[in-house]
């Protein structure tokens, strides 16, 4: 206990007097990776294969390019075992690689290891080149640390405002720090000081103002006035989006008139959906008619965003109002977000006018043979508890996957919904069984989309179905059918569901190595790749990572070269968080016969723009992709990072549910 006490002696110490030491000055020995080097495709084979034994034998290599990318393989790897190499590589005498070291501490996640990051942080003057390293021995802080740590961090006042790695450390470990539920009154101060100040680095303003957006729980009423003046006079679009959602938190109304006024007058419609998002903080009756007013908006993502609230938030008195809002020149998701709102709001007792909404919705899913106008459709029927036969025949009578999964998800809705308590009374269990015998017919024609949304659905501990469950063995026949490791994620979902109702604990699976990292593919077109991504609204450029995630891109390059993304539709947009398409169903519950691992090492997504890989879980990648719209810093060390968008935002703005991946093609920069 007394050596833990002095190495966080030593830590706040040396925080307080980093900035008072003299200039050092040391020759760094330089990274250099080579994807067509052999040692290189070693060392990452053992990362892919995950044989630590073999990785860790690299970690004394005379060359630091490979003791460097030994630390990236245990910052993706995860294994604990591997933290004992990680704390001797924090005494690197090449900056690159002890940075490396302690970012992937962080990344294992292993609370043991604070004392060894605190040993290991150097005492140096902050213009020392150790500061990225030191800064990053702050993040995983952030990422590890007991809250006894986080008043030390949040307090240091000897920053100088051109300590940028430095600030960077730190406001990355207050984000992290919030992301796992923990959040001081003196981290707040300290971020929203570095984001209403106008000479602190932007990078730092933007963590910082992330952080007021996404932590719980926030008072942030102290701190509007800065905040609006922010909202109003900063350039950076990226610093405002987050700013419009943080004073959201406020719920005061002089705040929402200063949001109001903002709309008027801001280009960016990322910005603008933010605010409508903030909206939903504030009381109803001041929300609406702005609301209501949006849904027209030109925008699609403005106008989803705003019909989407009147979904969340919206208010039974109004619900046959929103039915003036309805209009064919509407986009359908639009039309079918306010279908929602209505059958989701309006009194289970009015049942002659849901009825007839009901049956407009089914015209509207019958004149359309465009599967994801259907699917929005469904999803609306979801919202009525009345509705579950005519959601049910839907899914059987259908042949496409994407209604199937959708079906399965509005069924979801439909049981958790508070509603369904209320339309049926005394009689909610009877309707339960019945729903859970023509769930069990869907369950056997063995859908994998459905099958892992029902998966979720019976192991949903609110909704508890075990009592009305006397045999779980349709559900591990269904598990026992599966295709591994294609199918990973239905089967989690389903073994997630037995275990539960076994009253059992259940460790999700992870695949085992069963996808080799094509290296020819870097041969034929070297390590330097754009790729153009082209689609019916226009042509994505993006530069390929291919030294920092090989796997990845050689995959990606492969599946383009085959031709596989040609004619696939983008399954799922976000406004202003991604669009993501490489679904070969086309609902996000698609891939091929295999998986590959994670690339996790040093990378952030603080930007827009960045190519990332869909997966249900660490090592659990396939075929899918996201192109993010805004920084999404939440998402960094969890999703892989394998590129860039070079040229065509303006494109991946534009993307909409459906539209069409025409072709792929790969040149060398």
């Amino acid at each position: 206990m007394e050596k833990k006490f002095n190495y966080i002696y030593v830590f706040i110490l040396s925080i307080f007097v980093i900035g008072c030491i003299p200039v050092t000055q040391e020759s760094i020995t330089k990274v250099t990776l080579d994807v067509n080097d052999d040692t290189y495709q070693r060392i990452y084979g053992y990362q892919d294969e995950q044989k630590l034994d073999s990785l860790l034998s690299f970690t004394s290599d005379f060359d630091p390019s490979y003791r460097f990318m030994v630390a990236n393989a245990l910052a993706s790897f995860q294994s604990k075992k591997g933290l004992d190499s990680l704390y001797k590589l924090m005494y690197d005498p090449v900056m690159k690689v002890r940075t490396a070291a302690a970012y992937a501490i962080g990344q294992i996640g292993d609370k043991g290891s604070v004392s060894e990051l605190l040993k290991a942080f150097k005492t140096k003057d902050t213009l020392d080149v150790d500061n990225i390293y030191n800064a990053t021995i702050i993040e995983s802080i952030g990422k590890i640390g007991g809250k006894n740590l986080l008043p030390s961090l949040a307090t240091v006042s000897t920053y100088r405002i051109t300590d940028t790695l430095l600030l960077t450390g730190q406001s990355r470990a207050i984000y992290n720090y919030a992301l796992r539920g923990m959040t001081i009154t003196e981290g707040t101060d300290k971020l929203v000081q570095y984001l209403t100040e106008d000479d602190y680095p932007n990078k730092v303003k933007l963590i910082a103002a992330n952080y007021l957006a996404r932590a719980k729980d926030l008072d942030l009423s102290i701190y509007q006035n800065r905040l609006i003046q922010v909202l109003n006079e900063d350039e950076d679009v990226n610093v405002r989006m987050s700013v419009a959602l943080a004073l959201g938190k406020t719920k005061d109304l002089e705040v929402f008139q200063a949001l109001r006024s903002h709309f008027e007058k801001e280009e960016d419609y990322r910005v603008k959906s933010n605010i409508v998002r903030s909206m939903s903080n504030f009381s109803y009756i001041k929300v609406i008619e702005p609301i209501l007013d949006l849904v027209k908006d030109d925008n699609l993502h403005i106008a989803n965003t705003a019909a989407n609230y009147l979904i969340t938030k919206g208010n039974s008195n109004d619900a046959t109002i929103y039915k003036n809002y309805l209009s064919d020149d509407l986009h359908y998701s639009v039309q079918a977000k306010i279908y929602s709102a209505i059958l989701k709001h309006m009194p289970v007792f009015y049942t002659n006018t849901k009825y007839k909404i009901k049956q407009e919705i089914l015209a509207k899913i019958e004149s359309t043979s465009d599967a994801y106008e259907k699917a929005a459709y469904l999803t609306s029927l979801g919202h009525d508890p009345y509705n579950y036969k005519e959601i049910l025949e839907l899914s059987v009578s259908s042949k496409s996957p994407i209604i199937k999964s959708t079906a399965a998800s509005a069924i979801t809705e439909l049981m958790t919904s508070p509603n369904f308590v209320t339309a049926y009374k005394r009689g909610q269990l009877r309707v339960k069984r019945e729903i859970i015998e023509l769930i069990k017919e869907e369950i056997e024609n063995g859908d994998v989309g459905s099958l892992a949304v029902y998966g979720e659905l019976f192991a949903d501990k609110t909704l508890n179905l075990k009592p009305l469950i006397d045999d779980k063995s349709f559900l591990e026949s269904a598990q026992s059918k599966l295709s591994l490791p294609k199918e990973i994620e239905t089967y989690n979902s389903l073994g997630k569901a037995i275990a539960f109702l076994a009253d059992k604990q259940y460790t999700a699976k992870t695949p085992e190595f069963n996808h080799p990292i094509d290296w020819s593919v870097f041969r034929q077109y070297g390590d330097s790749v754009l790729v153009a991504i082209k689609t019916n609204k226009g042509v994505i450029r993006i530069e390929m990572y291919s030294h920092l995630a090989p796997g990845s891109v050689s995959n990606f390059l492969n599946l383009a070269k085959d031709d596989f993304y040609d004619g696939k539709g983008v399954h799922r947009v976000v406004p202003n968080f991604v669009i993501q398409g490489g679904c070969p169903r086309g609902d996000g519950y698609g891939g091929l016969d295999y998986t590959i691992r994670s690339e996790v090492p040093q990378l952030y997504y603080e930007e827009e723009g960045y190519l990332g890989m869909a997966s249900a879980g660490l090592h659990t990648e396939g075929t899918q992709w996201f192109i993010t719209h805004s920084p999404a810093m939440h998402l960094s060390g969890k999703y892989t990072i394998f590129g860039k968008v070079t040229d065509g935002m303006n494109i991946v703005h534009k993307i909409e549910v459906g539209d069409i991946i025409e072709d792929v093609i790969i040149t060398n920069l």
